[in-house]
């Protein structure tokens, strides 16, 4: 066994009556993570735009870089889960369901509803937004991936907010379910990682199902959230997994191990490469076979927990893996990641639409660059403008749901950064 540091006693209570066990853990490398599925996003998009998916040997590749969607969803689901299964398996109360809303709410929505208007009021980025109040009100609420007719306009990377959005609704009410009957802290271990397996299996069958579904509504429903369960069971589950070593506090040699970094990114980059050689169209818009639609699906999921594994288990201030996630740029450019995801697609129709109307033709690292720098910029105006204010207001605007109750473990607010882009949405 080795040592991760010091951890207080499990019996040990504080005096506010919450255990060591129960409280809030930081993981520091998950603005790292944030940070890769944001390069990730903003390379599929200019790749795509620039004609290098389609014209190059390697567009297989580029192509393949829509599996940042599914880096931030197990990010969410680790992250987000992360204080229920902790509670849950040490005996503690849940997170208050309506703090837990009003936080997630006020971390999404502001920052989101600037892009919207400022994209399409201001820049007019997508001229085939739906008028009246209706639609209005359907791209403000995120709903626009229940309308068929709406899912690709407005912000047409924001259908992966809609899932998000819906799992913070889905997320206490699941907790809730989990927890009833608890009997002992194994007891509770079995229960856990027996409902995210449930969970994991639900979403790739109902995936399973609509891939042999040939219609528009069959296509948007594989980015609904049940389709979607299994990404975010899989960071669960390495929620529940990481809340149950803590609580026992065991530190597997192997977890710990020094080479494990190594390994778990070398195995995402052999999933990576997998999911390149199926033989999926390059095509964004193109339905998947079953077969293939099957395996991508898988494939970006185990891509995406081997990318965190090193952000969840062993020694946080050791290694190479680890000290790229945290250093400065990486981790600026994480905290930021939100903003680069609502902005980059509104630069890459700017630049290749309106300034060089080269759809296609455009060099490729001359197009990622001048979007992501842009799409950073304005991130970067977000979060100093509208985020990191309304941050720190949460707290105050949270006062009717009353006081944390004792052992209660607070959603982290500014570690579960929503969606990404990908995954056959241009």
């Amino acid at each position: 066994m080795v040592d991760p540091g010091p951890l207080p006693a499990p019996e040990a209570v504080d005096g506010d009556g919450v255990t060591p066990s129960t409280r809030p853990r930081h993981f520091p490398c998950f603005d790292g993570l944030r940070a890769i599925a944001a390069i990730l996003v903003v390379l599929v998009h200019t790749s795509f735009a620039s004609g290098f998916t389609v014209r190059s040997a390697a567009g297989i590749y580029t192509a393949r870089l829509e599996v940042g969607v599914s880096v931030f969803f197990l990010i969410s689901g680790f992250l987000l889960y992360r204080p229920f299964a902790a509670s849950h398996i040490a005996g503690g109360a849940s997170p208050a369901a309506g703090r837990f809303w009003l936080r997630r709410l006020l971390r999404i929505m502001p920052a989101y509803w600037l892009a919207f208007l400022v994209t399409n009021d201001v820049m007019h980025i997508d001229t085939n937004v739906h008028p009246g109040w209706h639609s209005l009100l359907i791209y403000l609420g995120l709903l626009q991936l229940y309308f068929p007719s709406h899912a690709l306009t407005g912000l047409t990377q924001a259908w992966s907010l809609c899932t998000e959005i819906a799992f913070y609704a889905f997320l206490p009410l699941y907790a809730t379910v989990v927890v009833r009957g608890r009997r002992s802290d194994r007891h509770q271990l079995g229960r856990e990682v027996g409902a995210v397996a449930g969970l994991f299996l639900t979403g790739l069958g109902i995936r399973f199902w609509l891939l042999h579904l040939h219609s528009h509504l069959g296509y948007v429903m594989l980015e609904w959230l049940p389709s979607c369960f299994d990404l975010f069971a899989l960071g669960m589950f390495l929620a529940v997994m990481s809340s149950w070593l803590a609580h026992r506090h065991s530190t597997p040699r192997w977890l710990w191990h020094r080479a494990t970094p190594w390994l778990s990114w070398g195995l995402a980059l052999v999933m990576l490469w997998a999911a390149a050689h199926l033989g999926v169209s390059r095509d964004p818009l193109e339905h998947n076979s079953p077969g293939r639609g099957m395996a991508l699906e898988v494939l970006y999921g185990l891509f995406a927990f081997f990318l965190l594994v090193p952000a969840v288990f062993g020694p946080q201030q050791r290694g190479t893996i680890r000290w790229v996630l945290r250093c400065r740029p990486v981790a600026a450019l994480g905290v930021v990641s939100y903003g680069v995801y609502l902005w980059h697609q509104a630069w890459v129709d700017l630049y290749v639409l309106r300034w060089t109307h080269e759809l296609f033709r455009v060099p490729l690292p001359t197009l990622f660059g001048a979007v992501f720098g842009l799409a950073v910029a304005s991130a970067t105006a977000s979060y100093v403008l509208v985020e990191r204010p309304l941050l720190t207001l949460k707290d105050r605007l949270a006062w009717w749901s009353g006081p944390p109750r004792a052992a209660q473990v607070p959603a982290p607010a500014d570690t579960g950064v929503p969606g990404g882009t990908g995954r056959g949405v241009p």
